[in-house]
């Protein structure tokens, strides 16, 4: 698997086709699997917050399959916590800095498997880990020292069996047809290492090359130089 990253300024930007991908996968993952009822476009699931701004990240396997993606969207403009879910952010603002320079949001996580899943969901958690490891290596580079999110209470969970120290600020409140919650993530050195352990606890084991036959005296040629 390898992880893209389309960078609002500089960096590798994405092309149509992969953004197009991006916002169709979100389509099937938000309204076909998790039952939520977001507006589409032509099938594509975009918001106002989705432009030349956004950051997005998108996680591909070998073959090209787009299988996850999420979009990290700085806090001192508009965003989904403070914009559309304003009760929310006033009381997580209460008790914590949830803007700044140095904090942004992540939103729209969307993880499809291109394998079926197992009962353990082993795949999606495989993805989900490696789309994590990817959001503190960006946080890192980009001297981000918080992430905010809105997100439902299974995820949550699923953060801290993957050992982050995840804090939540307001909630639960019934949104749509789960029960969601305002948070947020440090980028400190724990959470950083427990992204790296999920990754490399969930990665697929290297498959191994068989070994290429080698001539009789192919050493002993090595050896002489």
């Amino acid at each position: 698997m390898r992880i893209l990253v389309n960078q609002p300024t500089g960096g590798e930007r994405f092309g149509d086709g992969l953004l197009d991908a991006i916002f169709r996968l979100r389509a099937r993952y938000f309204n076909g699997l998790r039952g939520w009822n977001l507006p589409l476009e032509s099938g594509c699931e975009i918001d106002r917050f989705d432009g030349a701004g956004t950051l997005y990240a998108a996680a591909l396997e070998d073959d090209g399959t787009l299988v996850g993606c999420f979009r990290l969207l700085p806090t001192e403009r508009p965003h989904l916590l403070d914009s559309c879910f304003p009760g929310l952010m006033a009381a997580a603002s209460e008790r914590t800095l949830m803007r700044g320079p140095c904090l942004w949001e992540i939103s729209r996580l969307a993880v499809i498997p291109a394998e079926p899943d197992s009962p353990f969901r082993t795949e999606t958690v495989r993805i989900t880990a490696a789309l994590l490891d990817c959001l503190f290596a960006l946080c890192a580079e980009g001297g981000i020292r918080r992430v905010t999110c809105v997100t439902d209470l299974q995820f949550e969970r699923l953060l801290q069996v993957l050992g982050f120290d995840c804090h939540r600020t307001a909630g639960p409140v019934r949104i749509g047809v789960e029960d969601c919650v305002a948070g947020y993530l440090d980028t400190h050195a724990e959470n950083h290492a427990a992204a790296r352990r999920a990754a490399a606890r969930w990665a697929r084991p290297a498959v191994a090359l068989p070994a290429t036959p080698q001539h009789p005296d192919a050493s002993a040629r090595s050896a002489v130089g």
